[in-house]
């Protein structure tokens, strides 16, 4: 193996033709063999070689050493090669003649990741080294790759998290900001008199690339080395240095045309903006004597914004100048909201925030801390009524306002563009940013920030400004109606909605300027937040209202308005039968938007929207069934549609056959067939499984029963069940409740057809689920037991393996959960309680082979293939724990049987204990006798405890007609003796019976050892 030979290997690695896949498995192999590594970099050092090819190599070093160099059991470095290596990759640092860019910023990245292992210990001399390519190199091209490595140690160096290697980096950090400091500030001066000179600045594009970077690594000592900040002279300096220095450079920016320039200034101002941000978030409590003069940069930084003058617009809507601008936001936000800053006041159990404005009027220490009530008082007095004024003003007029580009959207993408409205990513999203900014405002400055946006609304409702409204003045109207949303909860009490949407709102909603069709937007969007302050004398002429804008041409003004009408309807005191008169013309109108919708999401919240509706008004759409099943064909089209869209209509359905709450009878024709399809698991049909199954459920759920013809479909489709549990168990809990209805509508005929594949299904998953999904397993194995007639058919030839999987599972305690413990011990509790005789033959056919004394439980079907060589190494404590007979087996089971009863808090569980331990008092076994005086004193004690048995298997609460499920779930319950049996008198009987059958003379010696006070309650005759 060579350079020449592996350079050709890389080349077929990226070739088109079959030999890639080839070529590619052989590089695999290669990358764990020792050497290789030395070849690539060998490759990536001849510039003769294919660029392609070496930036090939230096990917596929950079993966050898990440996955490799950290491994102290590495084969592929010996210690000798890692000297080697280190010294290689600075010698391929320090090349002015590069021209592979991106292959030295990875190698950049390596000596990274080799020096959070090997600096200092191992490599002593990196930093000297790196600063002295930095310091001494003529070529700019070195010094950017030294400070882009440095840059990367840094970021390495600083992830160690041992004690050690924090208190080093703590001391490095300083070497760093010291060595690094004075080159900033140089760096800032400089910045400064190129951009007051102006020129040609495309010639200094490597100096402020320079100085890019020093900030860069600048950030990272300051955020990580440091946790003091306040306390430290320098870095309070350098903090005044970025207060002082950034806001020049952002006055003088506006001179700057050429873009390149102009982004590395952006990126400038954003990383050092980026190292106060951070420092603040890593350590609050240090920073709090730097908040008053952050907090006037920032600010500073805001209020000089506006995306709407004119005369700089081309500078001030570039994206890297509006993620400097989010950046000041998003401290604002961060400052007044900090959990840090609210003391002993947070909430911890629902992280709710108290004003910063009452806390800091409060006063007094914070659990003796001074500093969190000087962060307060700072706060607050920082944000006076003035600069809240200003801030709010602000926000308003640039920030919120709709800008050029959003109202070519809205003509151009008018769907598109009400989907982007919707997004809230306030990280990295300009406006998203404002919005979140001023509900904070909102909320910590309550009372000075209502005045503020009461003011605001009155100017622009007043007579003077409506005079002449111009273009700009309709957008500044549109942004002060929005605070009225974005601060509803602070204005409810202070503005009355009712009276400004009557004297004002009305009457621009009916405006004929076109122009107006942002302030129609607006008010119906600001009806979605205000609907619970309508009054009930308006509701009418609202409702009226969203119905005439549902119907308007504009898509963007009729989506608004469903959102409102939406909010209206799924309000809490919506009255569904007032509305009753609009419910037609409202799905008439939703449906109509389908015919102009193009885009699936918005098909998406339409179904949404219709969901909505379906679930307020039940029984009442049953009229509308008929239009609203040619919609969902429609829609689905064959299964052709959009993923999203084929998704909602599945979802939607669903919550229509649940408001219908009757027989789907009439929708048999689309609901099987896109039932199936969802469920079919291919791969591009994921997807919709989860949906798929919820409809099914719902489906079954409704429908009478099985036995009819037309419903035959549901039978086959049973089939998918399988493949779907065997596929994944994630869906489990929905999937065991489509079970359940099978069972219950189906019943033995059901059980004739897929029993056998049922029960495997069911052994194959017992013991291999936690407590989250045992519950659902052995509901599924009780229901079993419960629909077929004779408890003892369902045993036997149905869950019997089920069942001795379960017993073992108990027996050789490799089952140790309580909780899983007692599911299934509630499952011998139902057989008990059925028929005990069933129980014992259960056990009279249990193969002790399934157990070895070590507890291993085998697979029925390998009974053939079990391991006979004999093992001498007998373990006295297994011995002891696995039973050895039927006699041990037995005594095993009610061992730990009634140890877990009083873990056992459910109320149906301890009744179903109690009956079934009081039918085994009445079998004539040997077993049984051992066990009476402790079946006896545990009947009693669980008899004391038991509540009120309620139905809890409820699938229709709403409406006249009753499901096939619920029928039969209803007689199940009525006849379990859950429900028949009264225990006050059930077990005395069962103690006669026991007399009887073991005779009295046995019995009394049986229950010698029952304490007397417990005996009385068991036998009446036994009170004193």
């Amino acid at each position: 193996m060579n350079k020449e030979i592996v350079a050709q290997l890389l080349q077929a690695t990226l070739s088109s033709d079959h030999t890639r896949v080839q070529a590619e498995s052989q590089v695999q192999l290669l990358t764990r063999e020792k050497g290789f590594s030395s070849i690539l970099l060998d490759i990536f050092g001849d510039q003769s070689i294919d660029k392609s090819i070496r930036n090939l190599s230096i990917v596929l070093f950079k993966n050898i050493i990440t996955n490799n160099w950290r491994r102290k059991d590495n084969i592929l470095f010996s210690e000798e090669e890692r000297e080697d290596y280190r010294k290689r990759v600075l010698l391929l640092l320090n090349n002015p003649n590069e021209t592979c860019k991106n292959g030295v910023d990875i190698l950049a990245g390596v000596i990274g990741t080799m020096a959070r292992v090997d600096f200092p210990s191992n490599w002593p001399n990196l930093l000297n080294n790196l600063l002295e390519l930095f310091e001494k190199s003529s070529s700019e091209q070195i010094k950017i790759i030294s400070l882009k490595t440095i840059k990367f140690v840094v970021k390495e160096l600083a992830s160690r998290r041992f004690v050690i290697d924090r208190t080093f980096f703590n001391q490095f950090s300083n070497t760093i900001f010291n060595y690094f400091i004075q080159i900033w500030r140089n760096g800032i001066k400089r910045l400064l008199e190129l951009m007051i000179e102006g020129g040609n600045l495309s010639q200094h594009e490597s100096f402020f690339i320079l100085v890019y970077y020093v900030s860069k690594i600048l950030r990272r000592v300051v955020e990580y080395g440091y946790t003091d900040y306040q306390s430290s002279p320098e870095i309070c300096q350098y903090f005044s240095d970025i207060f002082t220095g950034l806001p020049e450079i952002l006055k003088l920016r506006t001179r700057i045309t050429n873009p390149k320039i102009l982004e590395l200034i952006d990126k400038f101002i954003y990383i050092n903006q980026k190292t106060v941000i951070k420092s603040q978030l890593q350590n609050p409590l240090t920073f709090i004597n730097l908040l008053l003069p952050s907090l006037r940069f920032f600010v500073g930084q805001c209020l000089y914004f506006n995306a709407h003058d004119e005369s700089k617009i081309e500078w001030n809507t570039t994206e890297d100048y509006k993620s400097v601008m989010t950046q000041s936001l998003n401290f604002l936000k961060q400052v007044i909201d900090c959990s840090s800053y609210q003391g002993d006041y947070l909430d911890s159990e629902t992280d709710e925030k108290q004003s910063i404005s009452n806390l800091a009027t409060k006063g007094g220490k914070v659990n003796g801390n001074g500093s969190i009530q000087m962060a307060q008082q700072t706060i607050k007095q920082f944000f006076n009524k003035e600069l809240l004024s200003e801030l709010l003003k602000a926000l308003v007029s640039h920030y919120l306002i709709i800008n050029r580009e959003e109202v070519e959207r809205w003509e151009d993408s008018p769907e598109e563009y009400i989907q982007e409205l919707q997004v809230n990513d306030s990280l990295y999203e300009l406006k998203p940013s404002a919005y979140n900014l001023f509900i904070l405002l909102m909320r910590h400055f309550h009372q000075d920030s209502v005045s503020v946006v009461v003011s605001m609304l009155e100017f622009v409702t007043s007579a003077s400004f409506n005079t002449e409204l111009t273009g700009e003045k309709i957008c500044l109207k549109e942004a002060c109606y929005m605070t009225i949303g974005l601060g509803y909860h602070d204005l409810m009490d202070i503005v009355n909605f009712s009276h400004v949407f009557t004297s004002i709102f009305v009457g621009e909603l009916h405006s004929a300027d076109e122009r107006f069709k942002i302030i129609k937007r607006r008010i119906l969007w600001l009806v979605s937040y205000w609907v619970g302050k309508i009054p009930d004398q308006y509701k009418e002429s609202v409702v009226k209202l969203l119905l005439e804008f549902l119907k308007n041409q504009d898509i963007v003004i009729a989506l608004t308005a469903l959102d409102a009408l939406k909010a209206y309807i799924d309000d809490f005191n919506f009255d569904h039968h007032s509305y009753q008169p609009y419910l037609k013309e409202t799905l008439e109108s939703i449906i109509k938007l389908f015919s102009i919708s193009t885009n699936e999401t918005t098909k998406s919240n339409l179904l949404s929207a219709l969901a909505s509706i379906f679930v307020k008004f039940n029984e009442s759409i049953k009229p509308f069934s008929t239009m609203i099943l040619q919609l969902f064909q429609h829609l689905w089209n064959g299964g052709k549609e959009q993923p999203i869209v084929k998704s909602a209509v599945l979802r939607s359905f669903a919550f229509f056959l649940q408001a219908l709450n009757s027989d789907p009878a009439d929708f048999y024709s689309l609901l099987f067939p896109i039932i199936d399809f969802a469920i079919s698991q291919e791969d591009e049909k994921v997807y919709l499984l989860e949906d798929g199954l919820e409809l099914w459920y719902r489906t079954m759920v409704l429908v009478p029963g099985l036995s009819q013809p037309q419903q035959q479909p549901l039978i086959q489709m049973f089939k998918r069940w399988f493949t779907i549990m065997a596929q994944s168990l994630e869906n489990s809990e929905i999937c065991f409740k489509i079970l359940d209805t099978y069972l219950l509508l189906g019943q033995v005929d059901f059980l004739k057809i897929y029993g056998a594949e049922l029960s495997s299904t069911l052994y194959d998953i017992i013991g291999d689920l936690g407590e989250e999904y045992t519950e659902v397993i052995v509901k599924a194995i009780m229901r079993i037991i419960q629909v077929v007639p004779n408890p003892q058919d369902s045993i036997t030839l149905l869950i019997e393996q089920c069942l001795f999987k379960i017993l073992s599972l108990i027996v050789s305690r490799k089952e140790t959960n309580t909780l899983v413990l007692i599911e299934y011990f509630s499952i011998f509790s139902r057989i008990m309680t059925m028929n005990p005789l069933s129980f014992f033959q259960l056990f009279d056919r249990y193969p002790m082979e399934l157990l070895d004394k070590d507890g291993e439980y085998y697979d029925p079907s390998n009974f053939n293939n079990l391991d006979n060589d004999d093992d001498d190494d007998d373990d006295d404590d297994g011995g002891n724990l696995i039973p050895q007979n039927k006699s041990q087996l037995f005594e095993q089971f009610f061992k730990i049987y009634f140890d877990k009863i009083d873990s056992t808090s459910s109320s149906d569980q301890r009744k179903l204990i109690a009956i079934g331990l009081s039918n085994l008092l009445a079998i004539a076994r040997e077993e049984v006798y051992p066990q009476i005086s402790e079946i006896i004193t545990n009947v009693v004690g669980i008899r004391a405890d038991i509540s009120d048995i309620t139905h809890d298997d409820i699938y229709c609460t709403d409406g006249n007609e009753i499901s096939g499920v619920q029928i039969q779930s209803d007689h199940i319950f009525q006849v379990d003796p859950l429900t028949t049996v009264d225990l006050s008198t059930y077990l005395y009987k069962k103690i006669q019976e026991c007399s009887n059958v073991f005779g009295s003379e046995n019995f009394q010696k049986a229950i010698a050892n029952v304490h007397p006070s417990i005996l009385s309650l068991a036998i009446p005759s036994q009170k004193n």
